[in-house]
């Protein structure tokens, strides 16, 4: 079905032909009738192919299958429309009986383009669809300048939340964790466990090799207490040399075999310092579980004090702390 004249020496495939939007016209047998310039430039693909064909389809996809326009001559619905587009599409605002969606096509250019397309029925004088005209624009410089936005927030969201020297979570994290891990103990009597774990004598060690060193001991044990970790457990530098483990589903027994795990383990690791000397550190933790009337002041508060009983009973050890909010 090639488009009507349009004044004298004048016809639409001359304005199709210089328009720069990709563009594409079938008949109601689905045939091309029209592939302009932009259209072959967008899809790598001549008009001499495509005129007169069914084919249309190779130029997007790998298999056969119906493109927008085809949908719109074969008068789908939206549920038939959703089969091929998975809820990328909706009803166009401007043009009754047509649709306009965006995908992704990977076998465009290199690495895939997206498109944005829109496809409305031809109707002749009496209201019969006789074909569809589609058109394309290739939106992959914004949906890529979306994506870096989105990275770069999460990005942001992530430096907010996280320990930049350690990489664990930092404390107003652990604030945000807390209190919905003591709400669901709360709620569902379930096991909340924490604890506090305390470098030993770390200003010695900062003193002795520098803070550059102690950063690197600081950095040894956030290996230590992330290697040690359950699925569910999330760990935190909660200020300094003090560090939180949070142990949701763990009572005070299995809290404290994790913690002893993790002291014996960093009491075995060894750093060495830039000239060649080895440190070796040790921590002493504090264990808590959750009690009826734990805030979160209150938790921490009795894993801090344990981690001091354990300070006091000579290092390098663990120690429970008392019931009672």
């Amino acid at each position: 079905m090639p488009l009507a004249p349009c004044g004298e020496g004048f016809d639409l495939s001359q304005l199709m032909e210089g328009n720069p939007v990709a563009t594409i016209v079938i008949d109601a047998q689905h045939r091309v009738t029209h592939w302009n310039r932009a259209c072959a430039v967008l899809t790598g693909v001549p008009a001499s192919q495509m005129i007169g064909s069914r084919d249309q389809w190779r130029a997007f996809y790998e298999e056969p299958r119906p493109i927008m326009a085809d949908l719109i001559v074969d008068r789908a619905l939206e549920g038939h429309v959703d089969r091929f587009y998975r809820g990328k599409f909706k009803r166009s605002e401007l043009i009754e009986g047509a649709f306009e969606a965006e995908d992704f096509f990977p076998h465009f250019g290199d690495g895939g383009r997206w498109l944005f397309f829109t496809a409305a029925p031809l109707r002749n004088a009496a209201g019969e669809i006789i074909g569809a005209i589609e058109t394309l624009q290739d939106v992959s410089a914004r949906r890529q300048a979306e994506e870096a936005l989105r990275e770069s927030e999460e990005r942001y969201r992530q430096l907010s939340l996280t320990d930049s020297l350690t990489g664990l979570f930092n404390s107003r994290c652990l604030h945000e964790n807390l209190l919905d891990e003591l709400e669901r103990a709360a709620r569902y009597r379930r096991p909340l466990s924490l604890l506090v774990l305390d470098c030993d004598n770390f200003k010695c060690i900062n003193d002795t090799f520098g803070h550059l060193e102690g950063d690197r001991v600081l950095q040894a044990l956030a290996l230590v207490i992330t290697q040690c970790l359950r699925r569910t457990d999330s760990a935190y530098r909660y200020g300094g040399e003090e560090f939180v483990v949070l142990l949701p589903e763990a009572t005070a027994e299995v809290a404290y075999t994790l913690a002893e795990r993790l002291r014996s383990e960093f009491a075995g690791e060894e750093v060495f310092a830039a000239d060649g000397r080895s440190i070796h550190c040790t921590v002493s933790i504090g264990v808590a579980e959750y009690v009826s009337g734990d805030g979160e002041a209150s938790l921490i508060r009795r894993a801090d004090e344990a981690s001091y009983k354990a300070k006091q009973a000579g290092k390098n050890c663990v120690a429970m702390a008392g019931g009672g909010a």
